[in-house]
């Protein structure tokens, strides 16, 4: 009996140091960065392709916001997709945020909005999401200046094959990204972009944009869910045909509407359906 007992409590042992090992994303790390810019700190998550260790080529580099809640999301999907050659090999760069979700909430709404709003000034149920906002500028100068160049030195990447991934106020970030510094991404994938921000700011960025450019080489997929509410549907229809009716030399845009999707199950389709819009082109090479 007493063996028994110890081979129990060994077995208990056992079990409970197996159970408490992290799992571990496959070919990932993590840089810590403190922005010049803005003085805050970044965790960068970085996963490389599987053959990147077995390879002398370059890749192309997706840089994806909110990576503190969807990098694994990413990850997953991209390999998948590379491995059934739906989608080139890439490196993937995840921006995240120091802390839990409490700071995660405080951090995305200081980013990627490019204006500083007043929380009354807000829809309701964007209030509890926007604890501060107006950091977008610095923040953009952060990946320009600070983290695009550490990425181009440490890995082997196609400079001119940049991909800019956003959700929410990411996807705000993203148009505020295109149509400021146009020649940074190559590609972007926006989803459920918050665009009512301060009396429809982006609006206005491109209509000043299209008044002096006519020309935007890029290629870009945004989508909205048909289960957001009507008016955030219809900020959307608007700004999209704008871009549309502007036809801008050298954009490749695809749009849609994803029947049945809400604000948040939107975001998986980032690979699947946005990664794959936006390298059609280089696909049928």
């Amino acid at each position: 009996m007493k063996r028994v007992i110890i081979f129990l409590f060994a077995l208990v042992i056992a079990l409970n140091a197996q159970s408490s090992q992290p799992v571990t994303l496959h070919h990932t790390e993590v840089i810590e960065m403190k922005s010049v810019s803005s003085g805050n700190t970044y965790p960068i998550f970085v996963c490389l392709p599987g053959s990147y260790n077995y390879t002398k080529q370059n890749y192309p580099v997706i840089y994806m916001l909110d990576a503190y809640s969807s990098f694994g999301i990413m990850t997953e999907m991209q390999h998948l997709l590379a491995f059934d050659k739906e989608l080139p090999e890439a490196i993937i760069v995840g921006i995240s945020s120091e802390g839990g979700s409490k700071e995660f909430i405080y951090n995305r709404a200081r980013d990627y909005t490019p204006t500083k709003v007043s929380a009354e000034n807000l829809p309701e149920e964007a209030r509890l999401m926007t604890p501060t906002s107006g950091g977008g500028e610095k923040f953009l100068e952060f990946i320009k200046n600070e983290l695009v160049p550490v990425i181009d030195s440490k890995y082997r990447t196609e400079k001119n094959n940049r991909i800019l991934v956003g959700h929410s106020y990411g996807g705000l970030f993203c148009f505020y990204t295109l149509f400021t510094e146009p020649h940074l991404f190559s590609k972007y994938v926006i989803l459920s972009p918050v665009l009512f921000w301060d009396n429809h700011f982006i609006a206005g960025i491109e209509k000043k944009f299209f008044d002096e450019h006519k020309e935007l080489n890029a290629s870009i997929y945004t989508a909205v869910g048909s289960f957001e509410p009507e008016s955030f549907q219809n900020d959307w229809k608007d700004f999209v045909s704008t871009i549309h009716k502007h036809n801008y030399a050298g954009l490749n845009l695809y749009d849609e509407v994803l029947p049945g999707e809400t604000h948040y199950t939107v975001i998986s389709f980032m690979a699947t359906h946005g990664l794959k819009a936006v390298f059609k082109k280089e696909e049928k090479k």
